[in-house]
């Protein structure tokens, strides 16, 4: 994958990152099922954190930050 800006660091800057469908499986629906997996949480809900209505509890949070190598901190700043 390209290298990572500062705006791509946080959750949805990640996924927005990734790049449209061009193979059989979309990048951004293979993310939410990736994330989905490692969090053991459903593709809805990684979609309301995605979208913002939902933030994920700390467990969440270290278990993303595990898998995209990005500390917590960024992905999911404060408001």
């Amino acid at each position: 994958m390209e290298s990572i800006t500062l705006n791509q660091r946080t959750f949805r800057g990640y996924y927005d990152a990734l790049p449209d469908r061009k193979v059989s499986k979309a990048p951004k629906s293979a993310f939410v099922d990736q994330i989905a997996s490692v969090t053991m949480k459903s593709t809805k809900t990684v979609r309301c954190w995605l979208s913002g209505a939902q933030k994920p509890d700390a467990l969440a949070q270290a278990m993303i930050e595990k898998e995209l190598g990005i500390p917590a901190s960024e992905l999911f700043p404060e408001d």
